[in-house]
C-alpha cells in the first residue's frame, strides 16, 4: 500500500515535469507544422511531406522523456500496490499533468524491454501504464497497446493472463464516452474480445 505523503511527492514531481514537458510537446509541434503546412497543396502533396515532418519533430530530441519514464516507474510500482480506490487517485493525478500526453509511449517502452528479455516487472508496469491511461486518448490504439503486451509476454515465455486479471481486478470499473467498455473490463475479456479473435490469436498459432 501506498499512503498520502507517497502520493504528495509523486505529484509533485509530476509537476515539476510539467513545464519542461509542454516546451517539448510544443517545440515539436511547430518543427513538424514549419514542415508539413496543411492548408498549401493537394492531399497527396501533404501526404508526400509527412516523413520530412516527422523527422523534423524527431530532430528535436527526446526532451524530459527518460525522466519521465523514470517516474512513470515509480508510479506504476506504486499503482501495483494500492488497492481500487487509490489506484482511481492516482489516475486522476497522472491526468492532471503533462506526463500523461507521455503514457502511450511508456506502454511501447516497457513493452519492448519485455519483449527483449527484461523481467516479469516490465509486463507488470506496461499494464498499469495502459490501466492509468483507462483509455481516455484513444480505444483503438490502446486496445492495439493490449495486443503488443500480450505478445511481448509470450514472446518472452511468459502466460500474461494472470498478470491482465490481476491489473483489471485495480483498474476502473465504471463505463466514460471515450470508449465502450470499462477498462476493467476490457483487460479481464482481453482473451475473449473480437479484436483478439482477429488480430491476437492468428499470431500465436
Amino acid at each position: 500500500m501506498t499512503d498520502d505523503r507517497d502520493l504528495g511527492a509523486l505529484e509533485q514531481r509530476l509537476a515539476s515535469l510539467n513545464a519542461p514537458i509542454k516546451h517539448w510537446r510544443d517545440t515539436r509541434e511547430r518543427a513538424f507544422a514549419a514542415q508539413f503546412r496543411p492548408k498549401e497543396g493537394q492531399l497527396s502533396t501533404l501526404m508526400s511531406k509527412l516523413p520530412k515532418s516527422a523527422a523534423a519533430a524527431k530532430n528535436v530530441g527526446p526532451g524530459p522523456r527518460e525522466e519521465v519514464f523514470a517516474l512513470l516507474d515509480e508510479i506504476c510500482d506504486q499503482y501495483l500496490r494500492s488497492d481500487p480506490m487509490r489506484c482511481a487517485v492516482i489516475r486522476g493525478m497522472v491526468h492532471q499533468h503533462e506526463a500523461v500526453h507521455l503514457i502511450d509511449e511508456y506502454v511501447g517502452h516497457a513493452s519492448r524491454i519485455l519483449e527483449q528479455g527484461g523481467l516479469p516487472v516490465w509486463l507488470d508496469r506496461a499494464l498499469a501504464a495502459a490501466s492509468i491511461d483507462d483509455q481516455r486518448r484513444d480505444y483503438r490504439d490502446w486496445i492495439m497497446s493490449l495486443g503488443d503486451i500480450y505478445l511481448s509476454a509470450r514472446a518472452h515465455g511468459i502466460d500474461p493472463a494472470p498478470a491482465f486479471k490481476r491489473v483489471a481486478e485495480i483498474s476502473n470499473a465504471e463505463p466514460h464516452r471515450a470508449a465502450p467498455t470499462p477498462t476493467r473490463d476490457a483487460m479481464s475479456r482481453f482473451e475473449k474480445s473480437a479484436y483478439f479473435a482477429t488480430s491476437i490469436l492468428p499470431r500465436l498459432r
